[in-house]
């Protein structure tokens, strides 16, 4: 079965594996896209705790490719992931590469991977709040990546009110979630200003998050900082956790990654 395209008239929607897909991995990929977009230092790793209930990578595009390194690594090492994406950040090509590197055949690592589409907030929210528990039972999985979900609050065509209204409901689901035991990593590339509609969802996430970690550009360097959770731009004193670890990306180092 191909990756699923959600539509928003569905009700109870299952999840497509991606298995399938790892045959086109396996051959060789398109090389000038690999140069041009994969920008991940293969040396650079960002790790995702799975018994966090909750993680938000945010601030930069490599927030979204860290998040895609974190779901190999767990499918990689034997455990289902269930990955909605809204935001079309799900790459197998990526992950066929990253197996490679670790003499792993992508198309077992592939198959450990269950991915659901959606197109609008409306479809983002009904995967979320109808369709991931039952998949995650499903699946026997503990553990989601929730990619999309600012990026398709930020649609023009929504209003203020079906915002905030789609915006309490993904809260809810995940509060629910993580309630369960269930491991959520939600990137958010592209953190919204603060009088943007999406920003309520946003602000949501990193006030019940046990782990903000931020990706931003300082002189051509991605600067990488873990904060402890609390909202930029809030009256807080609380420093981050450790030090930012510098994290280099170059062309130089992008060819390095596993082919």
């Amino acid at each position: 079965m191909a990756l699923m395209e959600v539509r928003a008239e569905a009700g109870q929607l299952p999840l497509a594996g991606v298995g399938n897909l790892s045959r086109r991995c396996s051959s060789r990929p398109d090389t000038a896209k690999e140069k041009a977009g994969d920008q991940t230092p293969c040396h650079a790793r960002v790790s995702w705790n799975p018994h966090d209930r909750l993680t938000v990578f945010y601030g930069h595009p490599l927030a979204a490719r860290f998040a895609s390194q974190a779901v190999a690594d767990r499918a990689m090492a034997g455990e289902s992931v269930v990955y909605l994406d809204g935001a079309h950040t799900f790459d197998p090509f990526f992950i066929g590469r990253l197996a490679r590197g670790r003499r792993q055949q992508p198309r077992k690592v592939l198959a450990m991977i269950h991915v659901a589409r959606a197109f609008t907030a409306l479809q983002m929210e009904r995967l979320l709040s109808n369709c991931l528990a039952g998949a995650l039972e499903r699946y026997e999985a503990r553990i989601a990546v929730l990619s999309g979900l600012v990026e398709t609050l930020s649609d023009e065509t929504l209003s203020e009110r079906d915002v905030a209204r789609l915006s309490d409901r993904m809260l809810e689901s995940i509060g629910h979630l993580t309630q369960q035991g269930v491991s959520l990593l939600c990137p958010c590339p592209a953190a919204p200003r603060s009088a943007a509609p999406a920003h309520r969802l946003f602000a949501g996430l990193c006030s019940t998050a046990d782990r903000c970690i931020r990706f931003h550009d300082v002189q051509g360097e991605v600067m990488v900082e873990e904060s402890l959770p609390r909202l930029e731009g809030t009256a807080s004193s609380l420093p981050p956790t450790d030090e930012p670890a510098r994290v280099v990306v170059s062309s130089k180092l992008s060819a390095q990654c596993p082919a």
